[in-house]
């Protein structure tokens, strides 16, 4: 029988599909994590990995710098009284870590929540509100999971947002594209960095494409980012 191989994206969808239900608002690979997740003050925290190990572990009591409610999650055993998942379980409880197991093997693939972290108050320090920072800033998701993927943090969208109002708009300077286009207000520092180089100096304070942005959007046209910004700019 040919042996089943999946990927930690695997997981993703499950899991983003059972917390969104529940009112989450659910980014992959958001400051290190597979998956953060935020409802009203609750900052949920997901390691994911194919197996149970030591390396998850380490990962998940990483994250509990940043909040109380950190998660691993794994592919459902065959077995639940399988003896490595029952001493893994076991040994969550007592570091105070949620398990989420994923049913990849049957037609139909979901998440559960085998158990949970016990409850405390929501952190609220500096690595909470980066967390939080870059979800709230993030419209188009990441897979968590997908290491090989370029991850659009909140920083590349807004650059990604200005590329395509250029294309349909330019020139423009700052004020425009904040009172105008809604950019945010870290615009001016956007353009005047130019970290992509997708911009150029056409006057004063004046910005358009340069021939670099023109090509990476041209070339990322399939890109759901992309597709969103240049839909929204015209």
């Amino acid at each position: 029988m040919k042996k089943n191989t999946y990927k930690e994206t695997d997981l993703y969808d499950p899991i983003r599909r059972l917390l969104t239900e529940q009112g989450f608002t659910v980014r992959g690979e958001v400051k290190g994590c597979d998956i953060a997740a935020v409802k009203d003050e609750a900052l949920w925290i997901i390691e994911m990995k194919l197996t149970a190990n030591l390396k998850l572990l380490f990962q998940a009591v990483e994250r509990q710098t940043a909040t109380d409610w950190v998660f691993v999650a794994v592919p459902r055993p065959r077995n639940t009284r399988d003896r490595h998942f029952t001493q893994f379980s076991k040994i969550l409880k007592k570091i105070n870590i949620g398990l989420i197991t994923v049913a990849l093997d049957g037609p139909v693939r979901f998440a559960e929540i085998v158990s949970f972290p016990s409850g405390k108050d929501a952190k609220k320090n500096k690595k909470t509100a980066q967390v939080k920072r870059e979800i709230a800033g993030r419209t188009v998701d990441t897979r968590g999971g997908a290491t090989k993927e370029r991850v659009n943090t909140a920083y590349r969208e807004r650059c990604v947002k200005i590329a395509a109002i250029l294309e349909v708009h330019a020139p423009l300077n700052a004020p425009t594209l904040i009172r105008v286009h809604g950019c945010e207000s870290d615009t001016y520092n956007i353009l005047r960095t130019n970290f992509y180089g997708w911009y150029e100096k056409t006057g004063k304070g004046m910005y358009a494409l340069s021939a670099k942005g023109i090509d990476f959007l041209m070339e990322n046209a399939a890109q759901s980012l992309v597709a969103y910004y240049r839909i929204k700019a015209q």
